[in-house]
């Protein structure tokens, strides 16, 4: 990797940091610009239950999971041993906040290999400057398991960057797209 669609997301997203003094809003967030990327792009929204639901999926998650994902909770799409690490990763970004990059492994409950991808998250505050959403992009290096869904999920490497340290310095842009190349 270097992947192209990660670096358009991370690239925009760092864009808009700086643009509106911190972590964008969903409203800020321009598809033009991600047009690259948008068929690997996901929005969850957050909800006080504790459960995100899925605010938008783009095709490439559409076909994975074999069914449109608009507002489907995270709980039905993922079983008991993937959900805790899917949750895990919304923690990191939503709760720290954090920009996080991992390259994992799913298991397609149709296959006997797993297929690796790189996933991509990001914070997003809602119109209450509340953290309220996760942007993020997942690219997968096969097609090879699509319209099951995922048996298991695992991490091979992560990389979390809290904002906190962006704070106290101006190359977010930069670091953000570093970690994607």
């Amino acid at each position: 990797m270097p992947d192209a669609k990660l670096q358009a997301v991370a690239r925009h997203w760092a864009t808009l940091y700086y643009a509106t003094g911190g972590i964008p809003r969903l409203r800020d967030i321009d598809a033009l610009q991600l047009r690259l990327a948008l068929a690997d792009i996901w929005i969850l929204d957050l909800h006080d239950d504790g459960m995100p639901r899925i605010r938008l999926a783009g095709e490439t998650l559409a076909d994975w999971f074999g069914r449109c994902l608009k507002g489907v909770p995270l709980d039905v799409i993922y079983n008991a041993e993937t959900l805790p690490v899917v949750q895990g990763m919304v923690q990191q970004v939503s709760g720290t906040p954090a920009i996080l990059l991992q390259h994992a492994r799913s298991l397609p409950t149709n296959r006997s290999f797993t297929v690796p991808f790189h996933r991509l998250a990001l914070p997003l505050r809602n119109d209450n400057d509340a953290i309220g959403h996760v942007l993020g992009v997942s690219v997968f290096s096969s097609r090879d398991g699509h319209g099951h869904g995922a048996e298991r999920t695992s991490i091979e490497r992560e990389w979390i960057y809290p904002l906190a340290m962006a704070a106290a310095e101006r190359t977010t842009t930069e670091r953000t797209a570093a970690m994607v190349a």
